[in-house]
């Protein structure tokens, strides 16, 4: 795996975690939270913007964290982050692959 790939399946993680908030069948408490609410469509729409973009600032900002080009929890630090294989995840590589991730041009 490679940092692109990790940022990848990052942003994968955070699209199917919103799309499971959105779907009162998924049995997540958020989703059922949310469909208790009552919202209509206009409602239900800005509340998947306002998750998706909360989602979006956690996501990358704990994958910049872990690059070392932000902080956790008001830490900034070095992370050393390995795939499976050895292959070395941060250290550079992962802040320009979260950013085209999360932040890039998406398809329409």
């Amino acid at each position: 795996m490679t940092p692109h790939e990790f940022a990848a399946c990052v942003a994968r993680q955070k699209e199917d975690m919103l799309s499971t908030y959105f779907d009162p069948e998924s049995g997540a408490a958020v989703a059922t939270q949310i469909a208790a609410m009552g919202l209509s469509d206009g409602q239900a729409k800005a509340l998947r913007t306002i998750l998706d973009g909360s989602l979006t600032d956690a996501f990358y900002t704990l994958l910049l964290g872990l690059d070392g080009a932000a902080s956790i929890g008001g830490l900034q630090s070095d992370y050393e982050l390995r795939a499976d294989d050895g292959t070395l995840l941060t250290g550079g590589e992962l802040e320009g692959a979260a950013w085209e991730h999360f932040h890039g041009d998406k398809p329409e």
